[in-house]
Order: structure tokens, then sequence, then C-alpha cells
């Protein structure tokens, strides 16, 4: 169960950093500037501009139809495959990007953001022979892939060619060695409120990712930080913002919105899916 070969790189070595001093002072305002901006209590959807009904997982209080956007225009490079061209992974966020400000988010975690630094770890357990926790920074020295992916919100807009760097899930489950009897994981969120839930077969999907990074640099917390779950041809609310635990178990889990309603499947309708691009 491993990803396409085109698409690995090695992360440099950094395990003998703490994790604060990994990212860095630069990351911690950039994060910080990033949850000033948000206006939701801890990890809350937004209610819908009108006061009515929530407009649903993956949208802006101010989201409009032209949040569709191309990142390749704005110099962001791939190859045919979807992976992206090798360079290196450096801590901090670049919410600056011209990306970023055409891309709507509605979950948010006011987290602490001194204590996500330095205490967030990423357990994998349940039904799996060898339970690992892992740091930010031995995530990061895991093979890193490289993909090119689009973003498709359940709304109907989409963030085009997003840049992601993170690991494949093959390479967590070669560590911890799932049991034969599991068959779907669950994503637990801090918090706990955003929980998701797939079948273990999508999460071996050649470009299913737990994202760290996004262009290179640390993926900004509005978006997800430290960890998010990406699969680019199911709708983004199947993609879990802030991971901290992934549960392998023999049954589904209906996550925060199949609950309320949203499908479980949530398959990209065809006519959104670009080739190459999920």
């Amino acid at each position: 169960m491993k990803p396409p070969a085109t698409t690995q790189s090695n992360a440099p070595a950094s395990t003998r950093r703490s994790f604060l001093q990994w990212l860095g002072t630069g990351t911690v305002l950039s994060l910080a500037a990033a949850a000033a901006c948000a206006s939701p209590p801890h990890l809350r959807g937004r209610p819908a501009p009108d006061g009515g009904k929530d407009a649903g997982p993956d949208a802006d209080a101010d989201a409009r139809p032209d949040a569709v956007t191309d990142a390749a225009t704005d110099g962001h490079a791939d190859a045919p495959d979807g992976s992206v061209a090798e360079y290196p992974f450096t801590p901090g966020s670049i919410t600056d990007d011209p990306l970023f400000r055409r891309w709507p988010e509605r979950t948010i975690d006011l987290q602490d953001l001194e204590s996500i630094l330095q205490d967030w770890r990423l357990t994998v357990d349940g039904m799996v022979e060898t339970p690992r926790t892992f740091r930010f920074d031995e995530l990061v020295d895991l093979a890193r892939v490289n993909f090119v992916m689009d973003f498709h919100c359940v709304e109907g807009w989409s963030i085009l060619d997003v840049p992601w760097n993170g690991l494949h899930m093959s390479t967590l489950w070669e560590l911890v060695r799932p049991r034969p009897e599991a068959t779907h994981a669950t994503f637990h969120t801090i918090g706990g409120t955003y929980n998701e839930s797939l079948p273990l077969a999508i999460t071996t999907e050649p470009h299913s990712l737990l994202a760290y990074g996004i262009a290179g640099h640390t993926i900004p917390l509005k978006h997800g930080f430290p960890l998010r779950l990406v699969i680019p041809r199911l709708l983004a609310y199947k993609s879990a913002k802030y991971v901290q635990r992934i549960e392998l178990t023999d049954h589904p889990v209906n996550g925060f919105w199949v609950a309320r309603g949203y499908p479980y499947d949530a398959p990209v309708p065809a006519a959104r899916l670009r080739e190459g691009k999920y």
C-alpha cells in the first residue's frame, strides 16, 4: 500500500529539535494573525449570512461564486501526474498567497496556539498491531508526497491546483499494521467536534493525503494546522481539519456533517472533476 514513487521526497531530519523551535517564532505570529481574523468560537461553524440555516461545512460567511481560483496562474507549477516539482518544506505559513485570499473557510479552531505548538501529537490506534504517537517533526521526517490537486466544496465552489505537502496514509499503515478486521478509519479532531470517517480502502488510494503543508510551507491554522485530511475526489467536508488521532475500526462512524444530513460517501460530481486532479 505505497503511494506512487514519483511523488515522494525525503524531509530534512528534525527530531533533535523541539516542535516550537522547529516551527519558529514567525509561524506563531502568522498563525496568531490568522486566528485573530476568525470570528467563530472554538470549532464552530458560522451561521448563514441571513441568520438562517448553516450555509454548509466549507464556506465562509462571505463566500461568493467567484471564489473559484486557479493556483497555476499564481505561479504554482505542477507536473503532468499531479506531483509538485521538488522543493524543501519550510516551517511557517504563507497566508498572504493569492490562493488563500480566495479560499473560503468555515470551520476554524481557535485553540491556544502555544498549546498546539508544544503539545500536539498524532495518535494512530484502534485495530492496529502497533499503536503509535507522532510529534509534528516526526511526521515531517517521514517520506513526503507533494500533490497538486483540486479541492471541491459541497456548495459548488472549487479551489483548483492546490499544492499540498504531506504523507500518504499508507506510510502510517505500514508502521502501525492494521489488523485484518479493520475496515474504516475515524479521524478525531482537536476539540472532538469535526470528526470524520472513511473506509480504509479510500485512505490507500493514490492521492489520499494527510497534509501538513501547502506550497512548501506550514498549512495555515484556518485551513487545518497542524494536520488535515485531504481526499481530492470527495467533497471537502470529508477532509477533516485539525486531526490529532486516527482510530481504525470495524465499522463506519457518522462524523459531524454526516450526522447533520450530508452523505457519508460524498463523491465530487463527475462534471466537476478534472483529469489528474483528484
